[in-house]
């Protein structure tokens, strides 16, 4: 089994191997007619992914979320966005690589989009600290967010991190109050906020740049108050061997949060996840930032603000009005 695959791909993968080979093998004899295999084989691998991914766990969608193959924000920003222009730095301390962000346009309307990223190989994901966002990235966001304020552009927001930063040099640089600086400038923003949590929305880390207009969510993507490992530090006093048991606890998936009405949509994901065809994701994601879009900017200014106020003012229900969703 590759090392990026998880268990239950096996068997999966192993299908469509034996169909790529056989594919190999009918085009290099074109004088035998495989069509028939082929279709039942394919029609075979598509029974059992839709099987498998039917019975998956919440622990297997929060690996799902982090798989080393799974699409990144940088990914879907040269997929989505025309003329991406990245800015760089706070204009205080430095840059943070965990956090991008620029000017660019979509479907022809400007918009300012802000993303994390964690990198596809060794080199990269140091130099983008595993998606652990530094103050630094969070006051870069705000910088964007004001000059998409000051000069009306949309904001489009693609979460994928586990979470802020947590070394000494983080606190000593000011993480709480950047975090908090973010929320309340999110909270006035006189423009449209549209959030794609693509992979790991983890903590504070994440809505940092997420308090949007709407919300949405990929299939497989999971957001959460703190990583599965951590909750099952607090709640067993382990190092996070409880994970999966923390997980189906407090219920991190799209399909969870969207019954809650923490978010406002599930992005489907192609068949398998968004790592076995990330085009198709691709083009889920553009569906729907297209629609929301078009219904953001309708709205004036004041309806924004109001809306995005109201959203937060009424989520969490208690006592006879919560929600069971187990």
């Amino acid at each position: 089994m590759n090392a990026t695959e998880l268990e239950f791909e096996k068997p999966l993968v192993e299908l469509e191997r034996h169909l790529t080979q056989l594919a190999a093998f009918a085009e290099a004899h074109p004088e035998l007619d495989l069509t028939d295999g082929m279709d039942a084989l394919k029609q075979n691998a598509d029974t059992l992914t839709k099987q498998t991914f039917q019975k998956i766990s919440r622990w297997d969608k929060v690996r799902l979320a982090r798989h080393a193959q799974r699409p990144q924000a940088p990914f879907y920003i040269e997929a989505l966005l025309e003329e991406p222009t990245e800015l760089h730095s706070d204009k205080l301390y430095g840059d943070d690589r965990a956090l991008i962000g620029g000017f660019a346009w979509f479907d022809g309307q400007p918009v300012v989009y802000l993303a994390q990223q964690k990198g596809t190989n060794l080199e990269e994901r140091q130099e983008m600290n595993f998606g652990y966002t530094h103050p630094e990235g969070y006051r870069k966001a705000r910088r964007l967010m004001q000059l998409a304020n000051k000069f009306n552009r949309p904001i489009i927001c693609f979460v994928d991190t586990p979470g802020a930063h947590f070394d000494l040099r983080s606190e000593e640089y000011g993480q709480a109050m950047a975090i908090a600086e973010n929320l309340a400038e999110m909270m006035v923003l006189r423009v449209p906020m549209l959030v794609i949590i693509i992979g790991e929305g983890g903590s504070g880390g994440a809505l940092a740049i997420a308090l949007g207009n709407r919300v949405l969510m990929m299939e497989y993507a999971v957001y959460c108050v703190a990583p599965p490992e951590a909750c099952s530090g607090i709640v067993w006093k382990d190092k996070g061997e409880h994970a999966p048991e923390a997980t189906e606890g407090y219920k991190p998936t799209a399909p969870d949060l969207l019954k809650l009405g923490i978010i406002d949509q599930v992005v489907r994901e192609p068949l398998g996840g968004a790592h076995r065809d990330p085009d198709a994701a691709a083009r889920n994601v553009r569906r729907a930032i297209r629609k929301h879009l078009s219904e953001l900017i309708e709205m004036s200014p004041e309806q924004l603000v109001e809306q995005r106020f109201e959203r937060y003012r009424h989520i969490g229900l208690y006592g006879e009005d919560a929600i069971d969703i187990s």
